[in-house]
């Protein structure tokens, strides 16, 4: 059992395939062989019988005028001919009293012949026609119309006439070796392409999961053993091979995302406490500045003018330390069955004054039948707040915010579109990184906070190529999506991350 298994596993399906076919057709052609040789044997045989009997009812009927006219002469003419020819081998013909009338043997011609006799009278007394085939000779009765006239005997030379058949049975046995040489050309050709037909794409497979191996694992070495030549063992070692190293690689990777998670974060602490130190520090400047104001003027208008600095700046500060504590802070959704062009709307009235002074109109597309989901309302606002905020910023000459809804596969997915000049691909991917922003008045944290807003709600925000403007897809998941979701954990995505899908 061993060697048959080692066998099949150094053996390739393109072997295997030949060796299957040949020996299927050997086996097929065996049995139809042995089957056409007996058969063509048999029929040979048969066909010789039939040629003795018809020889021997024709010689009957010959000798029947000549026993009633006694002229034997035509007969032992018809006599000799048949052994000249070799289609007999000898004859003897008895009349009614058992006395050879005509035969090969010119000596045995008016002696009696018992067995010919006898065999004459048994047909006779029987009242039939009798024809007996032995080994070598045929025994058949002279008659007319029912009258038993005599008896003879022909006898047949088996022997050469065995080397005969023998001869015609060697021409079918070559005919049939030649015709088993075109059959096993034509089934080695034939398996031989079939098997590469069925061989190849489980090749090119296996060399395809070899590449993409080496791909994500230089390291390792060749997937196939050589002493494997079956290509579907080839093609099962190299998916476990390629599967062990991908399960390698995605923990390396896991790891190294980890690393790069803290070191992200780490540079987005290190990038606030910059922010934070540089704002607090122009602040204190200024109050600075304003309490040596205060020192040196005696003027109460004066040292009122100092407060309001100071008050204006303490404002401001405290303004930024909220942001940053609530940027800093991971959102925590409350939740409710909610609609979204209810939330647009909300948005739209509450930017009203901003939108009309900008020249700014809201087109809102799709909004007919919109499924409502599982979210927050006050977060999405805000998320929508700063879209929109962004976008009438970016129009300073007026122009369009458009709002486009649609479901696919159990997701909410809104458009939302402006007209502006759009953003450019060299800071395409960097808009929802902490801090980043174009604007000199701007803190950097609208999109970072939209972003983490819908991470939290288990959807997705990307920025999406638009032929005009700008264009963000917000992906929320439905009532009946959310549902099967895992919301035990929330886990913030790294802006890095979110770089790769922009």
């Amino acid at each position: 059992m061993r060697i048959l298994k080692k066998l099949h596993r150094r053996t390739s399906i393109k072997s295997k395939g030949i060796l299957y076919v040949m020996l299927l057709i050997a086996i097929i052609y065996t049995s139809v062989s042995i089957l056409v040789l007996s058969s063509a044997r048999r029929n040979l045989i048969v066909q010789l019988k039939q040629f003795h009997l018809s020889i021997a009812e024709k010689l009957a009927v010959n000798a029947s005028d000549p026993i009633l006219s006694g002229d034997y002469g035509f007969l032992m003419e018809q006599i000799r001919q048949l052994i000249s020819s070799g289609q007999i081998k000898g004859v003897s013909i008895v009349d009614r009293r058992g006395i050879i009338i005509a035969s090969d043997d010119l000596g045995s011609i008016g002696k009696s012949d018992r067995r010919l006799s006898e065999k004459m009278e048994n047909t006779i007394k029987n009242g039939a026609t009798q024809k007996e085939i032995s080994e070598s000779d045929l025994f058949l009765s002279v008659e007319i119309d029912g009258d038993i006239l005599g008896f003879l005997r022909v006898n047949f030379d088996w022997d050469s006439e065995r080397e005969a058949l023998d001869r015609e049975f060697r021409k079918t046995k070559i005919q049939l070796i030649y015709l088993a040489l075109i059959i096993f050309a034509a089934g080695i050709g034939g398996s031989f392409v079939v098997s590469l037909i069925l061989t190849r794409p489980i090749t090119s497979l296996s060399k395809e999961i070899e590449a993409f191996d080496r791909e994500i694992h230089s390291g390792s070495g060749n997937l196939i053993d050589p002493s494997d030549r079956d290509e579907t063992i080839q093609l099962r070692h190299a998916f476990h091979r390629m599967v062990e190293n991908l399960r390698n690689y995605l923990e390396e990777f896991k790891k190294m995302s980890e690393d790069r998670t803290k070191l992200t974060c780490m540079a987005a602490i290190g990038q606030m406490s910059a922010q934070i130190a540089h704002e607090i520090r122009n602040s204190l400047y200024a109050i600075r500045s304003s309490i040596s104001g205060i020192e040196r003027k005696g003027d109460s208008s004066a040292i009122q003018e100092y407060v309001d600095i100071i008050k204006d700046e303490t404002l401001e500060m405290t303004i930024m330390a909220d942001e940053f504590l609530r940027f800093a802070k991971v959102p925590s959704p409350v939740p409710v069955q909610c609609n979204i062009d209810d939330i647009i709307k909300r948005v739209t009235e509450l930017l009203e004054p901003d939108l009309t002074e900008s020249g700014v109109k809201v087109i809102t597309e799709g909004d007919n039948g919109i499924p409502e989901i599982m979210g927050d309302p006050a977060l999405l606002k805000q998320v929508f707040m700063n879209l929109f905020i962004n976008a009438i910023q970016a129009m300073k000459e007026g122009g369009s915010i458009i709002v486009e809804y649609s479901t696919s596969w159990g997701w909410l997915e809104v458009h939302v579109k402006d007209t502006g000049p759009g953003i450019p691909e060299d800071i395409a991917t960097m808009i929802f990184q902490p801090f980043f922003t174009t604007r000199t008045e701007g803190s950097g944290l609208g999109l970072a906070t939209a972003y983490k807003i819908i991470l939290a709600h288990h959807g997705d925000i990307k920025l999406v190529k638009s032929e005009s403007g700008a264009c963000f897809l917000i992906t929320l998941p439905l009532q009946d999506n959310r549902d099967t979701k895992d919301k035990a954990v929330f886990k913030y995505e790294t802006p890095e991350h979110k770089e790769q899908k922009v």
